[in-house]
């Protein structure tokens, strides 16, 4: 988050700011919310596509079938390896790259909302706020939301984390 910027509003409780939706943030984003643990049980679908092209080979069926589910398999792979580069090019590909997203938080909830989405979380639809080394993450009825410190004045991260404290 970049900027902080006080709400036009008739309430004192609202806190409000935006960030910019760039490389760092999504990079940020990545690295505080996404379990990067190795395991056998994440290389299960590369392993079992490379196996079942092994055995197309083997029976000499359709070879193109074959070439395709071993392609399929080494790009699973690759997207093991390097999940936190596939994950950001991704988002950096999407029309959302690189825009402002506004967020405001009230009594009710936190809301963003940007040039292609608006989203409201209400404080009863939260089931977790996790506090991390940079930021907030948001588990709630309609997915996984992750807020950035980076550019939030004192009171909003105050009353994140006195809402946090509640929560859990």
């Amino acid at each position: 988050m970049t900027d902080t910027a006080p709400q036009d509003s008739n309430t004192s409780t609202d806190q409000s700011s935006h960030y910019i939706l760039n490389r760092e943030y999504f990079t940020e984003c990545f690295d505080q919310s996404v379990d990067t643990t190795v395991s056998l049980k994440k290389y299960r679908l590369a392993i079992l596509l490379i196996i079942m092209s092994a055995v197309l080979f083997t029976v000499e069926a359709e070879p193109h079938i074959a070439w395709f589910l071993l392609a399929l398999g080494a790009v699973e792979l690759l997207s093991i390896r390097y999940k936190r580069s596939w994950w950001v090019a991704r988002q950096m590909l999407s029309r959302r790259a690189n825009s402002r997203v506004n967020v405001r938080i009230d009594e009710q909830g936190i809301y963003t909302d940007s040039k292609h989405h608006q989203q409201s979380i209400l404080w009863d639809d939260i089931a977790e706020l996790k506090t991390t080394e940079k930021g907030f993450i948001v588990i709630h009825k309609g997915g996984t939301n992750y807020l950035s410190r980076t550019g939030l004045d004192k009171d909003f991260l105050a009353r994140l984390n006195d809402k946090s404290n509640a929560i859990t």
